[in-house]
């Protein structure tokens, strides 16, 4: 979504506040210090990879309230410092556990090195650290390695616009008003 202008740039906090859909895929064996593929590997496991069973057994544990622990990159602040800040020094402060909501939890694909779930969620739900709780209820580690919203409240993806379309019809609009 993008506002243009103070006021719509304001309103779309409360747009953002929504349930949230995500495809994402992770990659096993490999922990990363972000959980994401923008991180530094801090352990790689050896590994059989698991079954689908397996996979959808693990994901199971994760639908409904949950509690999760922010990544170590993220604004959350903690003592008034934002995560992201201290673990760029090389400082790893620990946020709080939160109560989060996993509707909806499934495996879509699996890949050379991985595997694809969607996710339906609530607002504040990490995926990055998802997929880092998910690797290790696996007993394997995994990072996140793609991320795709599909959907924020009632707003989806399949009804979006190209940045560049969008772009080229304000333009269009400015011109001839």
């Amino acid at each position: 979504m993008v506002g243009i202008g103070r006021t719509a740039t304001r309103q779309l906090g409360a747009y953002l506040e929504g349930d949230k859909e995500y495809q994402a895929q992770l990659v096993l064996g490999k922990i990363t210090d972000s959980y994401d593929l923008t991180g530094k590997v801090v352990e790689t496991r050896d590994f059989v990879f698991p079954s689908e069973s397996q996979i959808r057994e693990a994901l199971d544990c994760f639908r409904g309230e949950i509690m999760q622990t922010p990544p170590p990159f993220s604004a959350v602040k903690v003592g008034g410092v934002r995560l992201y800040r201290a673990a760029r020094k090389g400082v790893i402060l620990e946020a709080k556990p939160r109560k989060v909501r996993v509707e909806v939890i499934e495996l879509t694909g699996l890949t050379n090195d991985g595997f694809v779930i969607r996710v339906v969620c609530s607002h504040g739900t990490y995926i990055r650290s998802l997929a880092h709780q998910i690797g290790l209820t696996l007993g394997c580690g995994a990072h996140l390695t793609r991320l795709v919203r599909t959907r924020v409240g009632a707003f989806t993806l399949d009804r979006a616009e190209p940045l560049e379309q969008f772009i080229s019809r304000l333009d269009f609009e400015r011109t001839t008003t």
